[in-house]
């Protein structure tokens, strides 16, 4: 499952105002292949009006007080080519500093049922439910998971890319972003500064930032800082995402996804879904074992030697003594490794990474490593 541009707005939008900014800037490099260059020239700092610095000054002070960030969103996507609206609802939750989550889920929309935006013949856009989709960050990696297809992806995010550094991302500036790195990377603009609302409007001075999108327009509650929403103008110019944003809690104790999944809303529950593409452990964690690469072995005769492969089956989501008896049976050798805590008993002891890959091409006695998720009551002993 490739990375679609629709998904990948998601991840921006969803990233930009509930702080998991390091999704973005996994999202970014895996879909994008780009990363902004090491050599590139540091932009000069953008001068600004009064007002305007102020609320970068109190929007940094105010989020730097967040530790969890949760809430409720409707997404609205307009396409101008086909003159389309696909509208979206769904859940978001943060916790500092790197972990976050998206639910999305399409509207139920009634035939014949029309958008309230018009077009140039004064006619209004058709309205279609958008695409069910997840997002997970657990701090490591990423999951991008499709729910129509029953499927998913996981991406690992290097250790350099964790935590407090996720401000390298294309909006980070929306959760805390010293004001001053602001200027440096977006050309920002006061739209809107009363009582009742803020409006800011930021352009990207680089061109990694720029390949994601045009121009973010962000309105902010002037008496807490929390996004109230969010649009933002694809590179095309032809495409938008707005999210709207409402019962947005901060630092809530229990969590509205806590309540709903239970005990960890960052550990996506998997089970029947299918692993797409690599398979990945957790970039540069020493715990993780990967497979040794053998030596290549020159045949002693000159005529050359036939060996079978196989292609390694799916053992994600099987338990592992069933793995092992059918990967045993192949005639590959297997080797369990303890891992996450279970989110939920049935889960426990059951894979969820395997090296090599699913359907990639191994030799007879090739070990197969498995990753399990483990008990999380003896992960506390």
């Amino acid at each position: 499952m490739k990375l679609k541009p629709v998904s990948l707005q998601s991840a921006l939008v969803f990233t930009c105002c509930t702080a998991a900014g390091l999704l973005l800037c996994s999202q970014f490099t895996v879909a994008q292949g780009q990363q902004p260059a090491a050599n590139q020239a540091p932009q000069l700092e953008q001068q600004l009006p009064a007002a305007l610095e102020k609320i970068l000054r109190n929007w940094e002070n105010e989020s730097a007080k967040i530790e969890k960030l949760e809430g409720k969103h409707i997404r609205r996507e307009y396409d101008d080519v086909f003159q389309v609206e696909k509208k979206s609802e769904g859940r978001f939750y943060y916790e500092q500093p790197d972990k976050g989550r998206i639910d999305i889920a399409g509207m139920d929309i009634p035939a014949g049922a029309k958008s309230d935006k018009p077009n140039a013949k004064g006619d209004f856009y058709d309205l279609k439910p958008g695409q069910d989709e997840r997002w997970i960050c657990d701090g490591k990696r990423i999951f991008s998971i499709d729910e129509k297809e029953k499927k998913y992806e996981v991406y690992p995010i290097p250790l350099e890319r964790r935590g407090v550094n996720i401000m390298e991302g294309p909006l980070p500036f929306l959760f805390g972003m010293p004001a001053k790195v602001a200027k440096q990377r977006y050309y920002l603009k006061l739209l809107v500064n009363t009582p009742e609302q803020i409006i800011i409007a930021a352009k990207p001075r680089r061109r990694a930032d720029a390949a994601n999108y045009r121009e973010a327009k962000i309105k902010l509650d002037p008496k807490t800082y929390l996004p109230a929403a969010v649009q933002l103008i694809h590179p095309s110019g032809d495409q938008s995402t707005v999210y709207i944003f409402s019962e947005v809690v901060a630092n809530k104790k229990s969590g509205i996804l806590n309540d709903w999944l239970g005990r960890d809303p960052f550990t996506p529950k998997l089970a029947g879904y299918r692993l797409e593409g690599k398979v990945v452990a957790d970039a540069g964690e020493k715990k993780v074992e990967r497979p040794v690469q053998q030596p290549v072995q020159r045949p002693v005769q000159q005529v050359p030697v036939q060996q079978a492969t196989f292609k390694v089956p799916n053992m994600v989501g099987h338990d592992f003594q069933s793995a092992e008896a059918l990967l045993q049976k192949m005639g590959f050798q297997t080797k369990v490794w303890p891992g996450d805590p279970a989110g939920e008993p049935r889960l426990i002891h059951h894979v969820y990474q395997q090296v090599p890959m699913p359907g990639a091409t191994a030799k007879k006695g090739q070990t197969v490593h498995l990753k399990l998720y483990i008990d999380p009551n003896k992960a506390k002993n």
